[in-house]
């Protein structure tokens, strides 16, 4: 059972039905009907109307010819002929835009109706005009011209009076055609959007297995043992760089004690107030910034330099400093030592992991899960947006179905459509 099927039900046991597929060839039969019923009516009209076309023309004719009886003002005999003349000009016009068609169908019928009528109301508008003035010499001949014309009206609202009495009808039957159109078309969409919403559901279960999978994958990637000895790796450079870090704040702790002779040193030499051997100012800066990197042999120039007084530190200040240098002097080497021992184990331990490829394994996997979360939550949007489509596509085939039953039962109460 299709959509158009499922939208119109069983029929009612009181009424007489109609199926959805039936209605156009009933519709056709309706309109026909009428259409033939208001074609025999102006079939007729079409003869009579000629015939008052025929008398127009005659009147007007008699209207152009007559002559006036009795003696009159020059110039009202102009003034009336004038406007007899242009009475006449407006009734060749009339006659001239007014062709009756041979068809008879609702259609035709309507469009000469509105032709005519338009026609005949501009020229009874401009007619009247100059009849206030042609019937004061030609009385009886404008009057027969007006009638004639106001015949020709008369007939005209008899051509059109039988379409205006099944309007209701003919614009119902115009209605249902539309209605079922539109029917057919919005079917037709929700027949789409079901497919659409079926193969969305099915590239979901398909993504859910996949991910399934996946995180299967993932989970036997992390128990195997390979992962455990990646992941041991990890944790001793993790130790090796915190133990390195700790090494390194050791060797900054050794030369901090150190830092207001050096300070004072820096300055002396950056005001040039002392003169350095490029060496050694090198080796201070590095002292400063990166002690691990000092070289032993400036602590026994920096001792030197101390001792030669020229940082102009107090004897207890001097004595203190020099038992500091000498203290870093034999104790800095040994830290380094297990600092850069740290750092080769360091490199060594990132060495043994990035030959693993385990590692790559475990991102590449994780990636894929990221991209296959993403596609079915963009899937999962694509498919309510669907699904919203065809509720709202289902209410308007609804409020169609209802025009529809409308349009049919003002032109036959008692027919349902099933």
């Amino acid at each position: 059972m299709n959509w158009i099927d499922r939208l119109f039900g069983k029929k009612e046991e009181s009424s007489p039905g109609i199926k959805f597929e039936e209605l156009p060839v009933w519709l056709e039969a309706r309109s026909q009907k009428i259409s033939e019923g208001i074609g025999r009516q102006a079939s007729s009209l079409y003869s009579d109307i000629e015939e008052a076309l025929r008398e127009i023309k005659e009147s007007t004719a008699s209207l152009e010819e007559a002559e006036p009886e009795g003696r009159f003002h020059l110039k009202l005999v102009k003034v009336a002929t004038t406007n007899r003349d242009n009475m006449a000009r407006q009734v060749r016009m009339l006659l001239e835009n007014i062709t009756i068609p041979q068809a008879t169908d609702v259609k035709s019928i309507a469009a000469f109706h509105e032709n005519a009528v338009q026609t005949m109301t501009v020229c009874l508008e401009n007619m009247m005009k100059s009849y206030q003035y042609t019937k004061l010499l030609f009385i009886e001949e404008s009057k027969q011209v007006i009638a004639d014309v106001n015949a020709l009206g008369r007939l005209l609202n008899q051509l059109i009076e039988p379409i205006h009495t099944q309007k209701n009808v003919l614009d119902a039957i115009e209605n249902a055609y539309g209605a079922i159109k539109n029917i057919k078309n919005i079917s037709s969409d929700i027949e789409l959007r079901e497919k659409a919403i079926k193969e969305y559901e099915e590239k979901i279960v398909l993504l859910k297995k996949e991910l399934e999978e996946k995180h299967k994958a993932l989970a036997m990637l992390r128990d195997s043992e390979s992962w455990k000895q990646y992941t041991d790796y990890k944790d001793e450079l993790v130790l090796l760089e915190s133990n390195a870090g700790k090494k390194d704040d050791e060797i900054k702790g050794i030369i901090s004690p150190l830092n207001k002779a050096l300070g004072r040193l820096k300055q002396l030499s950056d005001s040039g107030r002392y003169t350095l051997k490029p060496e050694v100012r090198e080796w201070l800066n590095l002292c400063l910034s990166c002690p691990v990197k000092v070289a032993p042999d400036f602590f026994v120039e920096l001792e030197n330099i101390v001792k030669s007084g020229i940082l102009n530190l107090p004897p207890d200040k001097t004595e203190k400093t020099l038992e500091q240098i000498r203290l870093a002097a034999s104790t800095l080497e040994v830290s380094k030592n297990e600092y850069h021992a740290l750092i080769l184990d360091i490199e060594k331990k990132k060495d043994e992991i990035s030959k693993m490829k385990i590692d790559m394994e475990e991102k590449n996997l994780t990636k894929e899960l990221s991209a296959l979360q993403e596609k079915l939550e963009t899937l999962g949007k694509e498919l309510e947006a669907s699904r919203s489509h065809l509720a709202v596509l289902r209410n308007n085939i609804e409020l169609k179905r209802q025009e529809l039953q409308q349009s049919v039962s003002v032109i036959d109460s008692r027919i349902r459509i099933v």
